[in-house]
């Protein structure tokens, strides 16, 4: 089905993008528009947007994609010149093309014809996809209590025989059992000094008493995203840590709060970084604040002090401030907002709590 309140979006953004025609190639971007699921994989799968309202898709035969109202259809088959198909279709000038479409597929259309220009189109998605519609914040909040519970199962799930790598295999399989889906993510889980490594590849360590455990778990549930991040202490923490951990928390708070519509995402981080900065760890802050989420674990606005994005009534993005001390510690605490026409939604529950692991 096209979702023409979604289209008219994108052909909102192309007509600012000065843009007439795009190609969308992302699967998720695809979905999005046409409630379609496509995995290409290495074959070609393309949708060419026009700024007169029309949507034609390209397909291979054996994508059994369905036809759709409002979509003209072309299919090929193995060893047909698809690029050509799309090639034909283009109108000379500018072209948006995908930012992740694979090299070989656009120089395969570029050189079909001479007279087009490249240039990047997936903005005119992306900038849609940042305001999630009711259907969409139903299906992030439903994630997001499935993340509840795997936070949960996470770390009643941790003792001094199970490695970091036992325990994410475990968490993935809890989100396989509760609707998650696996697509090449892990699921970090740090012990002690490791969490000080943002992002960690979990290994053999095991757990110690006085250990920081950090989980930061995320999957995909009925194909969008949730992300959630919390920091434990095993068995003790010293005052060191829970003085960390406190202002973390704080500085997460903070964020949180600060959230409503017409704040910038530089200003949300801007009021972040400085409750860190100014208790003396703001060199130990290394990562953005947050990130945006959906159908793709990271997606626009990027909550950092790069992006004047303002923030408006639909967007989701997480804020997870941390502090990170190589060698020693790494705490981090992450949920993710909803904006609302007042202030935010919090999509994610789990307690916050300093909590110490008997």
């Amino acid at each position: 089905m096209l979702r023409k309140n979604r289209l008219n979006a994108v052909l909102e953004n192309m007509a600012g993008m000065g843009l007439g025609q795009i190609i969308v190639s992302d699967s998720n971007a695809m979905r999005y528009l046409l409630e379609c699921d496509i995995e290409p994989m290495e074959r070609c799968a393309a949708v060419l947007i026009k700024d007169d309202g029309s949507v034609t898709a390209f397909m291979n035969r054996l994508f059994c994609f369905a036809p759709t109202e409002g979509v003209s259809l072309f299919e090929y088959a193995d060893g047909e010149d698809v690029y050509g198909m799309i090639a034909a279709a283009l109108r000379p000038g500018k072209v948006g093309f995908d930012k992740d479409w694979p090299t070989r597929h656009t120089l395969g259309v570029l050189g079909k014809r001479f007279d087009l220009i490249p240039v990047l189109g997936s903005p005119a998605v992306d900038t849609a996809r940042m305001f999630k519609d009711s259907a969409e914040a139903e299906l992030l909040r439903a994630a997001g209590a499935v993340n509840d519970r795997a936070i949960a199962f996470g770390i009643n799930s941790v003792n001094e025989t199970v490695t970091e790598a036992e325990l994410s295999a475990a968490i993935d399989r809890f989100f396989l059992q509760n609707g998650g889906k696996q697509v090449g993510q892990y699921q970090i889980a740090c012990f002690g000094k490791n969490a000080a490594e943002p992002h960690h590849v979990p290994d053999g360590t095991t757990v110690r008493p006085g250990d920081a455990v950090l989980l930061d778990l995320f999957s995909p549930i009925n194909g969008y995203w949730c992300d959630m991040t919390r920091t434990v202490f095993y068995r003790k923490a010293s005052d060191r840590h829970r003085d960390i951990y406190n202002i973390v928390r704080e500085a997460q708070q903070a964020g949180i709060d600060f959230v409503k519509p017409g704040v910038r995402m530089c200003d949300i981080d801007r009021t972040v970084r400085g409750v860190i900065e100014r208790a003396g760890f703001g060199e130990a802050f290394i990562t953005r604040t947050g990130h945006g989420i959906g159908m793709n674990v990271h997606e626009p606005p990027d909550v950092s002090a790069a992006c004047d994005i303002i923030a408006r009534p639909g967007m989701v993005f997480s804020i997870e401030p941390g502090i990170y001390l190589p060698g020693d510690i790494g705490v981090r605490i992450e949920d993710l907002v909803l904006v609302t026409e007042t202030g935010c939604e919090v999509l994610t529950h789990y307690p916050k709590e300093l909590r110490i692991l008997d």
